[in-house]
């Protein structure tokens, strides 16, 4: 590897195997690389240069690398991240299209048909749903999250004025999940 390739390994970070090929490495130098120290695998197509800044959110890169470029953090992790839930995720909750499937432990998938470009913030090397899709999603899935965590949730939001009904609102009709919000608007505003 060149001290050019060397630092845009370093600087991506966090990188999978088809940018690595867009950079002219292939899978069996990529297979050298890791046996070598250059390189450390994180996953299944998914590596990182070991001098790599590491965040704590890296669980989060990793999650949406495995999953695609739509998925994104959502459900009980984005709650959580938004200290908007006191409950720790003990897996890492991922927002993906409904034909996404895993069986690798550590994570949960909310499949959804709503759209996976709305309500979605990119961060440093990974995408997350904003305030109001989590709260939204939260309420949809309030069956798995538990109905007092997605409701005590959004109590909270409001309360810490991180959002209010009208964007909440918003946000459920540009997801198509109004009716979800709609179904404990009376138990949250009571």
């Amino acid at each position: 590897m060149t001290g050019s390739q060397n630092k845009t390994l370093k600087n991506l970070g966090l990188f999978t195997t088809a940018q690595a090929e867009k950079m002219g490495f292939s899978r069996p130098a990529l297979s050298r690389m890791v046996e070598s120290g250059e390189l450390l695998r994180v996953g299944r197509g998914i590596y990182r240069h070991p001098k790599a800044t590491v965040t704590r959110e890296i669980d989060f890169q990793i999650a949406c690398a495995k999953f695609g470029p739509d998925a994104a953090i959502g459900g009980l992790t984005a709650l959580f991240y938004y200290n908007l839930a006191e409950q720790v995720p003990q897996e890492t909750w991922v927002i993906v299209s409904p034909e996404t499937r895993t069986k690798e432990k550590g994570y949960r998938l909310m499949r959804t048909k709503a759209p996976l470009n709305v309500g979605v913030t990119t961060k440093n090397g990974y995408k997350i749903a904003t305030v109001e899709r989590a709260l939204v999603e939260g309420l949809r899935f309030a069956s798995k999250i538990g109905e007092r965590t997605a409701i005590g949730a959004v109590r909270k939001a409001f309360a810490q004025k991180l959002t209010n009904q009208a964007k909440l609102g918003r946000a459920a009709k540009e997801l198509g999940l109004l009716s979800a919000v709609q179904r404990f608007l009376e138990a949250i505003v009571a």
